[in-house]
């Protein structure tokens, strides 16, 4: 289980403007030029535009690129990604230098902080102006900071269960289906183990990942931040949460704490990839990358319910921003428009960042998808009517209290504090952080 990046986060690092010293050893693979757009020669317009993600999610943006490009011939797209941890941290480089990427892509958790250092340009008027009409008003509201629309969502995710079929069928136990809760998760846990022999873990502890926690509050009626960008729950919450999953692993049913502290590294690394779990915590958007690590079969189900809720939301994946400092602002502008609205673009991108933020084209990619799109785009759409409201972006802060989750609860799963003890870490810890 993670984070989006994942999602989803979905990766989740602090994401902090380190300094350049450090950051100087990361690399970006590059998939054409260096950071920065230029005018090129013969009246071309060269855009730079950067993204998170992994090969597969690489070789569906190119394609979507390469589509951009031969409907506009005189502009030119120089692409780079790498994954969640090291895409930020250079990009936070870029932006503190005054030289990042014309379009980027940037995570929901950095939104505010960029929004509030000027970083981003206005969506909605100006040289930088998108047509957003084909998305859903609320979902695209997402990406507002304040009354003005600095980010557009570049895919429609959901929090689900991620599930090794093939394993389960060999032991002889039943796939989870909707409408399960905590208590079968913990039941079907020990199943899984008890006929592995111990040598399969039903679930990877959920315990690090702050989205799942999120999950977990919205099932009981609470938020993670409240509207002025607090935190919307306290200690017992926070301490009732890690003793269910510091109880989970105890008994066998999750990950071990070696086990779990591998899933920043990615979904090729992750306990579900290496076989060491048979399920995990995830956002759909990531299922291709999930489905290219192992050759097993894979399904996704909802989360487990409190009281018939799921904790589930249209989250937006990832979202797209121009750079304010752009020197090719309605350029940069066309190729956003381009990602979020054009067929072509659907075609390529499939289901690699979530559901095609245009409505219209998104109902005809499903109505003819296959493989892991039309896995996804039917999980979305048996569990639309499950989907709690969008949250308001969170606060700046956000991406540091992800990194502190599984800094506290690492220390929690190895022993080292109690679940109590920790949520009281965190909790001040937490404060401090919103507070600066």
């Amino acid at each position: 289980m993670r984070t989006q990046t994942t999602t989803a986060h979905r990766r989740s690092v602090q994401v902090t403007a380190v300094a350049a010293a450090v950051v100087a050893s990361l690399s970006l693979t590059a998939c054409g030029g260096g950071s920065g757009g230029s005018g090129g020669s013969g009246g071309k317009v060269k855009l730079s535009f950067s993204w998170w993600g992994d090969a597969s999610r690489a070789k569906a943006t190119q394609a979507a690129v390469a589509a951009f490009e031969k409907a506009n011939p005189t502009i030119t797209v120089s692409t780079q990604y790498a994954t969640f941890g090291p895409y930020n941290q250079k990009l936070a480089t870029q932006i503190a230098g005054g030289g990042a990427p014309d379009l980027m892509q940037i995570d929901w958790g950095n939104q505010s902080q960029y929004a509030q250092s000027n970083t981003l340009l206005d969506l909605a008027a100006g040289p930088g102006a998108v047509g957003i009409s084909g998305l859903d008003p609320k979902f695209a509201g997402s990406g507002k900071a304040g009354a003005k629309q600095v980010a557009i969502p570049f895919g429609q995710a959901t929090q689900s269960i991620v599930v090794d079929v093939t394993k389960l069928e060999a032991l002889g136990v039943a796939v989870p289906k909707a409408g399960w809760t905590w208590d079968d998760v913990a039941t079907y846990g020990a199943e899984v183990k008890a006929k592995s022999g111990g040598k399969l873990y039903g679930i990877t502890d959920p315990g690090t990942t702050w989205a799942a926690f999120q999950s977990w509050l919205l099932q009981q009626g609470k938020q993670l931040y409240t509207p002025e960008g607090k935190l919307g729950f306290g200690k017992d919450e926070l301490a009732a949460f890690w003793t269910y999953c510091d109880n989970l692993r105890k008994s066998g049913a999750a990950t071990a704490a070696n086990l779990t502290a591998t899933l920043t590294n990615g979904p090729a690394e992750d306990p579900l990839a290496k076989g060491t779990a048979a399920a995990e915590w995830d956002y759909d958007s990531i299922y291709a990358s999930h489905a290219a690590a192992t050759k097993d079969k894979l399904a996704l189900v909802p989360l487990p319910t409190v009281g018939g809720r799921t904790g589930m939301y249209a989250k937006p994946s990832m979202l797209l921003s121009v750079y304010s400092k752009s020197k090719h602002p309605a350029e940069a502008a066309k190729l956003l428009s381009f990602l979020i609205n054009d067929p072509a673009a659907g075609a390529a991108l499939g289901t690699s960042r979530g559901l095609f933020p245009n409505v219209a084209v998104r109902k005809q990619l499903a109505a003819t998808a296959t493989g892991n799109d039309k896995v996804v785009a039917d999980f979305e759409a048996a569990n639309a009517s499950q989907l709690a409201a969008t949250p308001t972006a969170p606060p700046k802060g956000d991406g540091q209290l992800i990194t502190l989750m599984q800094r506290i609860y690492g220390g929690v799963s190895f022993g080292q504090q109690s679940p109590a003890d920790g949520g009281g870490s965190f909790m001040q810890q937490a404060e401090q952080i919103l507070g600066s």
